[in-house]
């Protein structure tokens, strides 16, 4: 059974959205629902060069790891992000995983040929944890995530933004927030997987 992709974009190993993604896919692993949790820093990824080329064909010419990604996607039944909140918006790492599936737009809008039909279901969502009690930071993430949800034909399954941490691991010292987390993702799993 296809299950969970779950995209940490923290270039910190064990930082808080990493442990927020932690605790939401808890939920789907105590379901027995696989989830394959990928650290977008520890691959080798390319930015968009917007050479086009995947205006003929929908598939991305740069030859790196995100072509293994994109055949994940493709599998997965629900993807979850997690990004840590840097400057009011999303990690560096998670805008690079995000530019390159322009391939996929073409492949939708121009071609005519999504690699994921609407009718399979598939839904996504994304986890974002910060210093600043900015509710606005979220709200920039969202409108991010709705986009590249609907391009890719996942239906957009909510966000969960969790500020006031800053040092590196300090969400497991609020078990409330990771509690929310677990929260989120049964929620998601009762709403989009079962």
């Amino acid at each position: 059974m296809p299950g969970i992709l779950a995209i940490s974009s923290s270039p910190r190993r064990g930082g808080n959205s990493e442990l927020a993604l932690r605790s939401f896919c808890r939920a789907a692993e105590e379901k027995e629902i696989p989830v394959e949790m990928i650290r977008l820093h520890e691959l080798n990824l390319q930015p968009c060069h917007a050479c086009d080329r995947c205006a003929k064909s929908g598939i991305c010419a740069i030859q790196d790891q995100m072509q293994t990604l994109y055949k994940k996607v493709i599998a997965a039944t629900a993807l979850v992000l997690a990004t840590p909140i840097y400057f009011g918006s999303l990690s560096a790492q998670l805008k690079l995983f995000i530019d390159r599936f322009q391939c996929w737009w073409q492949a939708k809008y121009r071609l005519k040929t999504p690699f994921v039909s609407p009718e399979e279901g598939k839904a996504g969502f994304i986890i974002c944890t910060g210093a600043l009690q900015k509710p606005e930071y979220g709200d920039n993430i969202a409108a991010i995530g709705k986009v590249f949800f609907h391009n890719l034909n996942y239906k957009s399954g909510g966000i969960l933004c969790l500020q006031g941490f800053d040092q590196k691991g300090a969400i497991n010292d609020d078990p409330v927030a990771l509690i929310a987390a677990y929260n989120a993702g049964v929620e998601f799993i009762d709403s989009f997987i079962l």
